[in-house]
């Protein structure tokens, strides 16, 4: 999995403290960016490479130098670094406001920003993601007597969406929509010869915390599909699998997950085309048993 490389370092969870840490190394011109930047992180997010370099003076390549300068990879994580910032210090009914601000005043079409969002976010993901991590994962699931998926808020979504994917390549799954004590009777068959997927957005809770650790009493191995990784966490599952999500929020944290989904679910039904035909084939019937087209 590809780290980001600011999160290496200390003050890498703080986009302030971070920019101002490498202003003396950078260019006059990437100087000048990186303090609009500092000034005006609002219209950071919001703004084209183009359109911020006309905020500050200087030009859209200038803007993507100062990023890859800072040590981003370019402007998309630096916007998503930025954005992570942002969320600690800002109440949610705050940045929502933030948003509908910025659509209006930008004059821009909200269907236009929505899918230049989602453009953006599925390229960050073909960029952070690793196919041997990938495939990792599809040797974990396929080698499991049960796939337990659970996600955390609205990511038991993308969670459920994979239960229903995964049975129809022929492995056998569990969705687990439980939180908190149901949570834990839930988990209470977990064995060594068993695999639990699970989905996570940027904050973690309790209840990712007690499924992870009981996966390691039990050995069963973990996948984590995640927004944000921390060393730690890396260290206590099988296979990281990144899910960037969008630090504007005019794309929600499942479309990425969603689509990391879709690459696992056909990176097995290739590893097994005649147990995923035959599934598909089961499922026809079945629903034309029940007077049911297929779909």
């Amino acid at each position: 999995m590809v780290t980001t490389s600011y999160g290496d370092n200390s003050d890498g969870d703080n986009f302030d403290g971070y920019v101002r840490a490498r202003l003396d190394d950078l260019k006059p011109a990437e100087r000048q960016v990186a303090q609009f930047m500092l000034a005006n992180p609002n219209d950071v997010l919001f703004s084209s490479a183009g359109d911020l370099g006309s905020a500050a003076g200087t030009s859209d390549a200038t803007v993507v130098r100062t990023a890859k300068a800072l040590g981003y990879s370019g402007l998309p994580e630096l916007k998503r670094h930025l954005g992570q910032t942002l969320t600690t210090r800002t109440e949610p009914a705050t940045r929502l406001s933030t948003t509908m601000e910025k659509i209006g005043s930008s004059g821009s079409n909200p269907i236009d920003r929505v899918v230049s969002d989602g453009v953006e976010m599925l390229t960050e993901l073909h960029r952070q993601l690793d196919p041997a991590d990938v495939e990792a994962a599809a040797d974990t699931l396929l080698g499991a007597r049960l796939v337990f998926t659970w996600g955390l808020g609205l990511s038991s979504v993308c969670a459920e969406y994979a239960a229903f994917r995964l049975a129809r390549r022929g492995l056998i799954t569990r969705h687990c929509p439980d939180t908190g004590f149901r949570l834990a009777d839930a988990l209470l068959p977990l064995t060594a010869e068993d695999a639990v997927l699970v989905y996570v957005p940027a904050r973690h809770n309790r209840d990712v915390e007690m499924i992870i650790a009981h996966a390691e009493r039990t050995g069963a191995d973990v996948v984590l599909v995640t927004s944000k990784l921390s060393t730690g966490l890396a260290a206590r599952v099988r296979v990281a699998l990144p899910a960037p999500d969008s630090p504007t929020k005019f794309t929600g944290e499942t479309l990425t997950a969603s689509v990391v989904t879709d690459m696992l679910t056909h990176t097995i039904a290739a590893r097994t085309s005649d147990t995923a035909k035959a599934t598909t084939e089961l499922l026809t019937l079945l629903r034309g048993e029940l007077g049911e087209q297929p779909r």
